[in-house]
């Protein structure tokens, strides 16, 4: 005598159901929809944040490079650029190109302590940053040159300062990489 596994038999009756024509009913298919709907919450923040992360990783490389342009330049010329013509002071003989700022696809910002005439002895570089808004400018409330509000590297970012320049972090002042999604601060980069 043989004998059926159960399981030979549930193959065997599902295949069956599919000939028939049978198929998802409509809440199936409403409970499948609804999984992918809550994996795609969570997994698209994640991914926006991971592309903040690379933004923010280049707007320091493009720092680092400009802020070379501007200490060799310093070197030649007895002090930094103006903010008028500074960049077009760097271009073509210290470096190739100015990069855009990957947050607003403008130029970064400079400013400098410098008079319209005078070479400067301190330069900020900033970014939007990743709300895309301009928070840091020199004509900000609190905003100062003053030696003790100087930072000399970077700020904002998991690695840079987050008060500099009479600012704190937050809105209307640096990024603060530890509150991603309710910070509106910009990044920057000073020196010397």
């Amino acid at each position: 005598m043989k004998t059926r596994s159960v399981v030979g038999k549930e193959v065997k009756r599902a295949g069956r159901a599919w000939k028939k024509g049978e198929g998802f009913t409509l809440i199936e298919l409403l409970i499948v929809v609804a999984i992918i709907a809550i994996l795609a919450g969570i997994a698209i923040p994640n991914f926006v944040r991971a592309g903040n992360k690379t933004k923010i990783s280049r707007v320091f490389a493009d720092f680092k490079n400009i802020g070379e342009a501007l200490e060799t330049y310093a070197m030649d010329n007895v002090g930094y650029p103006s903010e008028n013509d500074a960049f077009d002071a760097l271009v073509p003989n210290y470096i190739t190109s100015i990069p855009k700022d990957p947050f607003s696809d403008a130029t970064y910002r400079y400013y400098t302590d410098a008079a319209a005439d005078q070479p400067g002895s301190a330069w900020l570089l900033v970014s939007h940053g990743p709300d895309g808004t301009e928070d840091v400018t020199d004509s900000a409330a609190g905003f100062s040159w003053a030696d003790a509000d100087r930072v000399s590297g970077q700020l904002g970012g998991s690695d840079g300062a987050l008060e500099g320049y009479g600012l704190g972090d937050g809105d209307g002042g640096w990024y603060d990489p530890e509150d991603p999604d309710s910070s509106d601060g910009d990044l920057g980069r000073g020196g010397p």
